[in-house]
């Protein structure tokens, strides 16, 4: 027996009453093969909630010192009934940096009758210190399948009448918690009796089952813009659950893309179901298909959940991106800016020329281009031009967005930035998510361009700079050092994303413009 374990898993799986179970077969005093009888005295206890030897504590409301330093004072004392008094800290990330210190030392060197039993969600918030001195065991979400038969054991129990869709849809709600699971299945009890039906069962889950998430997917696919806008519409005017609708839509896609790769959308699925999926992507390409799951998947229905513009917008994106090759013509990407001299780091970064002009009827030119799209436009008669007209071209630096260590770098930008938040470093995430980017990488240095001098100053910073340079060789894989430097011409890297994920360039295509030069993923 270890004296100090570490449950960790998402909620409802099982941690807190696999405690309670450890707690009662190392109290038991008939166990066989390491299982409690469930008979002696002890399991008794156990099993009637009024063991003596097993102290839980909540620590999301428990966790400061005191309660802490109260736990270590009492540890010493010998178990009342049982060779083992174990103690539940349930939550146990809510601690404070305070209460486990007060910990540790207890942790170190516990007496031979206690056994710590932490459970806790977050994992990665818990002090090296502590996890190093557990055995740690992981929780997962429970499959379907089991889910269904444990919903299946509880209704045979209670006289409950439930058939097996029934039951799956209650799982599938539930998303691999057993404690969900049976909550739902309690309050579908009690709300329409000990008869459950599939219509029960959709009505108490919000699951609206409208045969029109199916239609609008279809609809999508083909590119029938007129069609779909018309749907979204008439689900709206009927007063449906748009949330619930875009779900339900895009579990449809999904089994569309399942079907499309050969797969099976779900277990269970009935032969007429598939034929009907299968026939619906007979000839769509499967690009297409992950065009419209993304558009609707990243359609936001939370700020305003009556309004059908996010799915306006996503339909709009499906249609355009099929049109796109035959009505768009091929155009040059546009140049990096061109930066000038580093104030802080004391380099300088260098602009690529468009290698065509942008026609005249285009939009607005970028500032870095602007003196080149001057020279462009017609002189009055008799006025020269300005000496800025024509600068020469520039010559592309050693380090630029061609470079693959630098691209490959570039799009490991936003995971070294939710490494950083979730691990624990708010201040060097909050660097990471202003205005900067990565402006020069090889195999052993990263260099960091910020717009603003007080956040490259920041970033230089010892500390952050170090924990900085940590992240980034986690991330990358290699170690690697780190300069910050101020670049007043650097494009953030938050804000330069593909097309189809910028709300504004939705807007704009709404209002009739059109993609000049599209990003790439490896930009997001």
């Amino acid at each position: 027996m270890a004296h100090a374990y570490l449950f960790a898993g998402p909620r409802g799986t099982g941690k807190t009453t696999t405690g309670r179970l450890l707690g009662k077969a190392l109290n038991c005093r008939n166990r066989k093969d390491g299982e409690p009888c469930n008979e002696c005295e002890s399991c008794a206890a156990f099993l009637a909630g009024r063991a003596m030897d097993l102290i839980e504590l909540d620590a999301a409301s428990n966790r400061g010192i005191d309660e802490i330093r109260s736990l270590r004072d009492k540890v010493a004392f010998a178990p009342g009934a049982g060779d083992y008094k174990v103690y539940l800290i349930d939550e146990v990330h809510m601690l404070t940096e305070a209460a486990f210190n007060a910990l540790l030392k207890t942790l170190e060197e516990p007496p031979p009758h206690a056994v710590f039993v932490l459970a806790t969600t977050e994992p990665h918030k818990l002090p090296a210190t502590i996890a190093s001195r557990c055995q740690r065991f992981d929780f997962r979400r429970a499959p379907l399948a089991a889910m269904v038969g444990n919903l299946e054991r509880i209704c045979a129990g209670e006289g409950i009448r439930c058939g097996p869709q029934a039951l799956e849809l209650i799982a599938r709600s539930a998303t691999g918690s057993h404690r969900d699971a049976v909550n739902l299945l309690d309050q579908l009890a009690t709300s329409y009796g000990n008869d459950l039906t599939v219509e029960h069962v959709r009505a108490g889950l919000g699951l609206i089952g409208d045969e029109r998430a199916g239609k609008l997917a279809r609809l999508a696919i083909v590119g029938d813009l007129a069609g779909g806008l018309t749907l979204i519409a008439a689900v709206r005017d009927d007063g449906l659950d748009l949330r619930q609708f875009q779900r339900e839509l895009v579990d449809e896609l999904r089994g569309l893309l399942l079907v499309k790769s050969g797969l099976e959308p779900a277990e269970g699925v009935t032969q007429e179901r598939l034929q009907d999926l299968r026939a619906a992507v007979a000839s769509v390409p499967t690009a297409r298909l992950l065009a419209a799951l993304r558009a609707f998947g990243e359609a936001d229905l939370k700020t305003d959940p009556n309004s059908t513009l996010p799915l306006d917008i996503a339909l709009a994106e499906c249609v355009l991106a099929m049109e796109a090759p035959e009505a768009r013509p091929a155009q040059a990407r546009p140049a990096s800016p061109a930066a000038g001299q580093d104030a802080a780091g004391g380099g300088a970064r260098v602009g690529v020329a468009p290698s065509t002009p942008l026609p005249d009827a285009g939009p607005p030119p970028l500032p870095a281009e602007a003196a080149a799209a001057r020279s462009l436009r017609p002189q009055p008669a008799g006025r020269e031009p300005p000496a800025e007209a024509a600068p020469a071209r520039p010559v592309l630096p050693p380090s630029t967005p061609a470079d693959p260590t630098l691209a490959a770098s570039r799009a490991r930008l936003r995971t070294m930035y939710e490494r950083a938040r979730g691990g624990g470093f708010p201040q060097v995430a909050a660097l990471l998510n202003s205005a900067c980017d990565i402006i020069q990488a090889d195999e052993h240095e990263v260099v960091f361009g910020f717009k603003y001098p007080v956040h490259a100053t920041k970033a230089s910073e010892k500390q952050n700079l170090e924990t900085l340079a940590a992240v980034v060789s986690e991330v990358l894989g290699r170690a690697a050092t780190v300069r910050c430097v101020h670049d007043p011409n650097v494009e953030p890297w938050n804000q330069r994303q593909p097309a189809a994920r910028s709300p504004l360039v939705r807007v704009a295509q709404e209002m009739g413009g059109r993609i000049l030069s599209p990003g790439g993923e490896d930009q997001a």
